[in-house]
């Protein structure tokens, strides 16, 4: 499975990003301190401003993004620290020129929610037949689907074979809590019928819990080194080391208390709960050889011996063919 994790219950994407705020040796510190982690899967953001933002239309936006650019150098080297830490190595790439540029280097492309509708970039990443997540924000269930259409014209067999998976996602930075409609996972299951995960951009971990507790199989969410520096609003909805390690941990811990199992637990036989707890069926009253059983003769009480309650009424009527004192468990 390309979305599943070897050591969590849910895949996490430690999600650098930008938080490097365009400063190699600061992005090398993230990447190293993400991939020291119990993350499973380390990720970047790849473009150029002018492959992202009209300079014309958003000079403001267009130069934001120039700041936080790495070259395409920088980029590869990251990747490559990624994969020799052994962990997952995974990319928004925001320039259409530099899909294909990093095959190599990326083992599960990311399309962001503001390009979910972008069939460009879907296109040349569907074609690498390399796994894709989709985050879905500012997107409705027909939305959604369109994108999956056009997936299918691209590679009938792309989704089939388990290479696409999808995110809830709620695009505001930070994202109020109650903003974060966690029920809407499980619909999307429902609707889409594959691997359905969240990524998230509200305040410490909570809500990411609690989307793991909604069926969330994929989570993700942005990694810093210093939650509280300023200079960059992404830091503020980002767990550091610490923070994954403890959501992880958590989640760990609770996954062993939603296992399913429908027989006896180890506690159970050792306690003797099967005997102690059930009703056998015992002689209300002293019965002779013969006599017709019936709810007057005839009771259930704990512990469990030889007839299990359950019998009760296929005893009425019958007629017994042992005597039984009062309190006798009822062996016929």
């Amino acid at each position: 499975m390309y979305f599943t994790s070897k050591i969590n219950p849910v895949l996490f994407i430690a999600e650098v990003g930008s938080n490097h705020e365009g400063n190699f040796l600061e992005a090398k510190k993230l990447i190293l301190n993400a991939c020291s982690s119990n993350a499973d899967v380390v990720k970047l953001q790849i473009f150029t401003a002018d492959n992202l933002v009209s300079k014309k239309c958003d000079e403001k936006r267009h130069q934001h993004f120039k700041k936080l650019e790495l070259s395409i150098a920088q980029n590869k080297k990251l990747c490559q620290i990624i994969r020799s830490k052994k962990k997952i190595c995974s990319a928004s790439v925001w320039d259409t020129n530099q899909i294909e540029i990093f095959k190599n280097y990326i083992d599960i492309y990311k399309i962001g929610s503001g390009d979910i509708h972008n069939f460009e970039i879907i296109k040349k990443i569907v074609l690498l037949n390399k796994p894709l997540i989709l985050s879905t924000g500012l997107s409705n269930l027909y939305e959604i689907k369109k994108t999956l259409t056009f997936i299918k014209k691209i590679n009938k067999n792309f989704i089939k074979s388990g290479k696409l998976a999808i995110l809830h996602c709620n695009t505001a930075y930070p994202t109020p809590k109650e903003d974060s409609y966690l029920g809407t996972i499980n619909y999307l299951k429902q609707k889409i019928k594959i691997i359905v995960g969240f990524s998230d951009h509200s305040i410490g971990e909570d809500v990411i819990t609690y989307a793991f507790l909604s069926g969330a199989k994929i989570i993700e969410k942005h990694f810093t080194n210093n939650i509280k520096k300023k200079t960059f609003r992404d830091h503020a909805i980002s767990l550091n080391k610490n923070g994954v390690n403890r959501f992880l941990n958590n989640i760990n811990n609770i996954n062993k208390y939603l296992k399913t199992r429908y027989r006896l637990t180890t506690s159970e036989k050792k306690q003797k709960n099967l005997f102690s707890f059930r009703r056998s069926i015992y002689a209300k009253k002293d019965i002779q050889k013969g006599e017709i059983l019936s709810s007057k003769n005839l009771i259930c009480l704990r512990p469990y011996k030889k007839i299990s309650s359950s019998n009760f009424f296929n005893l009425i009527k019958k007629k017994s063919k042992n005597k039984y004192k009062k309190g006798d468990v009822i062996s016929i």
